[in-house]
């Protein structure tokens, strides 16, 4: 057995949790099954957000170690369950490395749902919160359209690899915006902050803070407070990108 290919398999399979939004715990978890299915018993992993780290220590007492850098950040939980599953499946019936690595290669380019799907996702997200806040037909109906605007804007800034932090501002700021616009041009009466409350539930970190609480809850503190700390960041961005577009409409 190569244990040097195999460290950085499993590495990759971390990597692909953790870039597609799963827990720490979890890329720990699944680092270590796929380790132990190759009857490698003396085996470590330390994860944080941004980095991976693993060792084991091989029939002859060798310790092989692998350090991996992670800044890619996205949403896939599609990849997380199928990694998932394909760790719980090497416990049973281990694959030959080159197979393994071919069903890690065909999860990691598997390609995301498509725009137009996305965008469609968008606006009925959109429809959906502000007919839950409360919201008119007609609100709805404009959070819909404002959707369309706001999944756009994080499919172009994310190609271009902005900060998410920046990227929740310039959304925040769009959605009050494009809320002062619609409301002032549409001819029916309209809850304007229903309207941006319904839309900006779009940016809402919802999954950064959710990992945040599991994360703490499995005794993780160090990226449960990292994970806090981000969705914290993001909500206060939110917050200063509609502030600055309903200051910056109002002057209007």
């Amino acid at each position: 057995m190569d244990n040097r290919r195999l460290i950085k398999l499993a590495t990759s399979a971390g990597q692909i949790i953790l870039e597609s939004g799963g827990e720490i715990y979890r890329v720990e978890d699944t680092i270590t099954k796929i380790l132990n299915s190759y009857d490698i018993r003396d085996a470590e992993s330390f994860v944080t957000p941004t980095g991976i780290m693993v060792s084991l220590t091989d029939m002859q007492g060798d310790v092989i170690s692998l350090i991996h850098r992670v800044s890619k950040s996205t949403v896939d939980l599609e990849k997380v369950a199928l990694v998932n599953s394909l760790s719980r499946d090497l416990m049973v019936h281990p694959l030959p490395l080159d197979e393994l690595e071919r069903k890690l290669k065909e999860i990691s380019d598997k390609e995301p749902y498509s725009i137009k799907f996305q965008l469609l996702m968008a606006a009925l997200c959109g429809f959906s919160f502000t007919f839950l806040f409360g919201g008119s037909v007609i609100d709805a109906t404009v959070s819909l359209f404002i959707g369309i605007f706001v999944r756009l804007l994080q499919l172009v800034t994310r190609e271009i690899k902005l900060n998410a932090i920046f990227i929740n501002i310039i959304g925040g700021a769009l959605v009050a915006i494009l809320v002062t616009v619609f409301t002032k041009i549409i001819p029916f009466e309209t809850n304007q902050d229903t309207i941006i409350i319904g839309s900006i539930m779009l940016l809402v970190p919802g999954i950064a803070f959710t990992n945040g609480i599991r994360d703490t809850l499995m005794g993780d503190y160090l990226s449960g407070v990292s994970k806090g700390m981000e969705a914290f960041l993001i909500a206060v961005g939110i917050a200063i990108g509609a502030g600055f577009g309903l200051a910056l409409m109002g002057g209007f």
